[in-house]
């Protein structure tokens, strides 16, 4: 008895697919589209890539021209306290004194212009208050007096009513 062999089958085959003209020109621009993206997108990461080392160097040179100005600075700070021209002992000593002679006479200056001011305005308070005693006074006077006519009046009002009742029995 002979053995068959069988055949295998290749079930690994490939569809072809019927493609019309108008496809295929679809399929041909949006392959022409998506290569130009990609291609604006690498020029623009080159573009990104130049800016980012440009901004590398410019970083660089500033930070160089800080330490190069930090070092000038110094230097010229040191140029200016050589230029100074520093008091002697004695002038220091004299220059400190009419400092605080100064000081000294505008403080009491202030001070007598501070009880000047403060005597006036005690002054400006006490003739206030003397005033309004006296208006005080006045006012109690007149409503005394008002209130005095008020009770006379009544009085009288009643003793003609009296003298009326008297005469009408």
């Amino acid at each position: 008895m002979a053995k068959k062999k069988k055949k295998k089958v290749n079930t690994n085959k490939k569809a072809v697919k019927t493609t019309t003209p108008v496809e295929e020109i679809k399929s041909e621009e949006i392959q022409e589209e998506v290569t130009e993206k990609e291609e604006v997108t690498l020029k623009e990461d080159k573009k990104a890539e130049k800016l980012s080392k440009k901004e590398a160097k410019a970083a660089k040179k500033a930070e160089k021209k800080d330490n190069k100005n930090k070092k000038h600075w110094f230097k010229d700070f040191k140029a200016e306290l050589k230029k100074v021209i520093w008091p002697n002992k004695k002038e220091l000593a004299t220059n400190t004194t009419v400092v605080i002679v100064v000081v000294i006479v505008v403080a009491l200056i202030v001070f007598v212009l501070d009880l000047i001011f403060e005597g006036l305005t005690s002054f400006e308070v006490k003739q206030l208050e003397k005033i309004q005693n006296s208006t005080q006074t006045v006012n109690e006077t007149v409503v005394d007096n008002s209130v005095s006519n008020e009770v006379s009046n009544e009085i009288t009002d009643e003793g003609v009513q009296i003298n009326e009742t008297n005469t009408a029995e």
